[in-house]
């Protein structure tokens, strides 16, 4: 009788997720079943080394014939490419795998532009559910505010305040992990763990820096230790060993890129119908810019900003700003709130 294991674990991260069924394998645990997203069964054997692959399957309420036929056409596809469906979740996650092959192909999606369509599939199954959420949180609202209306109670008003401020950052949330996704999914195997720090002359750090000359200067420390950035998040900083080359860093933005427009009596780039702020015609400028300067490219960093590296000292892009200028717009607006609430439970009590 085929003995099985089942073990709870709960993966915010694909690749995460394959990087443990790929060590449960050599361990001797095979995937069997997969219930509630986060409870494996496992099978036990042999270990031995394989690798594991995940895509999804979801058919919208009105598909096409060829949306029908996408599961059956990629199934067969991965068959030929020695990929064993194993299972699936209730989200329509299915999991493949297949033996290892030194210097073979061990991922489903091995080409850029097939990377990419896997991460947008997985980054649009997530907006949709936010987008989706957000409704709901705009009907809550209305019917909360009628029932008060109906009531002459602010009551309702006051629970509806709370809830949709619950479900807001709900939605934030979910839209940070579709984020994640898309930029995770959109590297192959190798490149996440070196991005991750994950392999031995790679490493990652967590720091929070408030302005532009304590990211820099951690930067250029770093760098004399032979430890040069090759991604960035909010707080993380994943680094490559290299040689201990003394290198200089620059954060620029589109308020220090429209700052110089100024000095040289040039238009100013603006977009009036970018409500989302992604009208990127200030990067352009700004690599343009840097690249005159003798500035090399790093990555764009977080909230809209770039990171560029020299090996002389630079006084391009923003001087010793604040990093987080989102966050001091945030907290005006909690600010607000709050008042605004202090105000309304006064006059009403």
């Amino acid at each position: 009788m085929e003995k099985t294991v089942r073990k709870t674990k709960f993966y915010m991260s694909l690749m995460k997720e394959k990087l443990w069924l790929e060590d449960m394998a050599q361990q001797g645990y095979f995937l069997k079943n997969m219930n509630l997203g986060c409870v494996y069964t496992f099978s036990e054997g042999e270990p031995r080394r394989l690798v594991y692959d995940i895509d999804r399957f979801d058919l919208p309420k009105s598909p096409t014939l060829n949306e029908i036929r996408e599961k059956e056409n990629f199934v067969s596809l991965a068959g030929e490419m020695g990929w064993q469906e194993v299972t699936h979740d209730e989200d329509l996650n299915y999991y493949f795998c297949k033996p290892y092959e030194e210097g073979g192909i061990n991922e489903i999606y091995d080409t850029p532009e097939a990377r990419k369509i896997h991460a947008l599939k997985y980054r649009d199954h997530y907006l949709k559910n936010a987008g989706e959420i957000s409704r709901s949180i705009i009907y809550f609202d209305v019917f909360m505010i009628l029932l008060a209306v109906l009531a002459r109670s602010t009551t309702p008003l006051a629970v509806g305040f709370v809830w949709s401020g619950i479900m807001s950052l709900f939605v934030y949330f979910i839209e940070r992990v579709a984020r994640m996704y898309e930029n995770d999914l959109r590297m192959g195997c190798e490149e996440w763990l070196r991005a991750c720090g994950r392999e031995k002359d790679t490493k990652k750090e967590y720091h929070l820096f408030l302005t532009t000359a304590g990211l820099t200067k951690y930067l250029h420390r770093q760098s004399r230790d032979g430890w040069h950035i090759i991604r960035t998040g909010a707080v993380s900083y994943s680094f490559e060993k290299g040689d201990g080359k003394e290198l200089y860093y620059a954060v620029d933005s589109k308020a220090a890129v429209n700052k110089r427009r100024r000095k040289r009596c040039q238009r100013k780039i603006s977009d009036g119908k970018d409500i989302n702020q992604q009208n990127h015609d200030w990067q352009v400028a700004s690599v343009h810019e840097a690249e005159q300067a003798g500035l090399e490219f790093v990555c764009a960093y977080a909230c809209n900003q770039i990171l560029y590296r020299s090996s002389a000292r630079t006084d391009f892009g923003k001087r010793n700003r604040f990093l987080y200028s989102w966050m001091i717009c945030w907290c005006i607006f909690i600010l607000a709130c709050a008042c605004l609430g202090f105000l309304t439970g006064y006059m009403t009590a």
